[in-house]
């Protein structure tokens, strides 16, 4: 990548995992949708198969130099990455939400800190994820049926790009056209964990998705076009920080009676330091009753009084 990619993408983030460099170009906010990147559309070069193509991040670069552009520029670099710099996979994320002109799909969960969001042109159909970069653009399909009229660009006789702009009156149909998708990758990087065994932490960083993710990854929902995955992700985080809060209160409350108990074991100490209590009893004498002793003489009796 070049560093004019890094002057134009100052979030980009690069990530090392087990010797493979991921370069994540963020997506925060919605690209705002233009209605005439609807009508950008051209016809493959007939050795290509001559099919129909609309979105296009390429299509003022390379058919129609005065075309608006209709997506981010991190999503062109993201698609041209693989011929620039082989040993880095440029994807959207680590945070994504679909372009302005473009829903959200289909979702699948790649583990559990990250998902991958699939967008398709709002006015267009899930065909089949796409999850390589190669692939021909197959995830996004909308059907042109009979007597709809057409207009798309297409190469002149002698094999360039025209700008010229050709009407066809469908005869026949259906006819398919294939809108390019933008699929990211949301992220949620997990806090330390502490390990009771050996009293060390451990964490647990973004992971890193090969551009050769399966596509049998698990699918877990069709996503709503009202809810961004970053919003999904946020939910998830909302969920584990009311756990956490539930469980601060409840010690809190705890530590709250457990002082009220020692304080009045305190005032108790206090009021009785000794820690003893005698009963205010009155002096009173006591005498044993009378005994003769052998030993004393005949008619003289002794006795003996007990202490205080």
């Amino acid at each position: 990548m070049s560093d004019a990619d890094d002057f134009f993408f100052p979030n980009k983030t690069l990530e090392v995992v087990d010797g493979k460099t991921t370069a994540w170009l963020p997506i925060s906010s919605r690209w705002t949708s233009i209605a005439a990147c609807s009508t950008q559309l051209y016809a493959q070069r007939a050795g290509l198969g001559g099919k129909l193509i609309a979105f296009d991040p390429l299509f003022g670069e390379s058919i129609v130099p005065t075309a608006i552009p209709c997506l981010p520029t991190e999503v062109t670099s993201s698609l041209r990455q693989s011929d620039r710099d082989t040993a880095t996979t440029t994807l959207l994320g680590p945070t994504f939400v679909c372009p302005g002109a473009y829903s959200a799909v289909q979702t699948l969960l790649i583990s559990s800190s990250t998902q991958q969001v699939f967008c398709c042109p709002s006015e267009y159909g899930l065909n089949v994820p796409v999850t390589g970069k190669d692939s021909f653009p197959s995830q996004c399909t909308s059907l042109l049926t009979k007597g709809e009229t057409l207009a798309y660009q297409s190469t002149t006789p002698s094999g360039p790009w025209g700008s010229q702009t050709t009407t066809v009156q469908l005869t026949a149909g259906p006819t398919v056209v294939f809108g390019m998708h933008v699929n990211g990758f949301n992220v949620i990087t997990a806090a330390p964990v502490a390990e009771s065994s050996t009293g060390t932490a451990s964490t647990t960083s973004s992971v890193a998705i090969s551009s050769n993710s399966s596509a049998a990854a698990t699918i877990v929902a069709v996503e709503d076009s009202s809810l961004s995955g970053g919003a999904k992700a946020g939910i998830g985080i909302g969920v584990v920080l009311g756990i956490l809060a539930v469980a601060l209160g409840a010690w809190m409350l705890w530590r709250r009676r457990r002082k009220s108990v020692e304080g009045y074991l305190v005032e108790r100490v206090v009021e009785n330091p000794e820690g003893r209590q005698e009963m205010d009893v009155p002096h009173q004498r006591h005498e044993m009753p009378a005994f003769r002793s052998n030993t004393v003489k005949k008619g003289r009796e002794v006795y003996e009084m007990a202490g205080n």
